[in-house]
C-alpha cells in the first residue's frame, strides 16, 4: 500500500491513486512507470520470442512478440507475415497428405 505521505498518481488501466514510488498498483496489480522501468521481461528478449515463434509455438507465439519492446513494428509486422506464411504452407500440407493418404480409401468405397 501507498503511504498517505508520498505523492500519488493515477493507475492508467483502473484510474485509482497510487503511490509514485510503488511498481505495481494495489487494485488491479498493473506495473506502473517506475515498475516498468525495473523490468527486463524475460518474454521480450529476442532469444526467447524468436524460438518460440519458429521452433515450438508458431502462431501462437504472436501475441508475445507484439508486446515486446525490444522488436519495432517494421520487425514485429515481417516476422508476422513470416509465420503466418510458414503457418499456412504447413496446414496446406496436412491437408494435401491426409487427402493423398485418404484417395484409396476413396477408391474402395466406391467400388463397394
Amino acid at each position: 500500500m501507498s503511504n498517505p505521505s508520498t505523492p500519488q498518481v493515477v493507475c492508467r488501466n483502473c484510474k485509482a491513486a497510487i503511490g509514485a514510488s510503488d511498481n505495481y498498483c494495489p487494485q488491479c496489480g498493473t506495473p506502473t512507470a517506475a515498475g516498468l522501468a525495473g523490468l527486463a521481461a524475460w518474454w521480450e528478449s529476442p532469444w526467447v520470442v524468436l524460438p518460440l515463434l519458429f521452433l515450438i509455438l508458431g502462431p501462437f507465439a504472436l501475441p508475445l512478440l507484439w508486446r515486446s519492446r525490444l522488436f519495432t513494428r517494421p520487425w514485429k509486422l515481417a516476422l508476422s507475415v513470416i509465420v503466418v506464411g510458414i503457418s499456412l504452407f504447413f496446414l496446406w500440407q496436412v491437408w494435401y497428405v491426409l487427402n493423398q493418404a485418404l484417395a484409396p480409401l476413396r477408391q474402395l468405397e466406391r467400388l463397394h
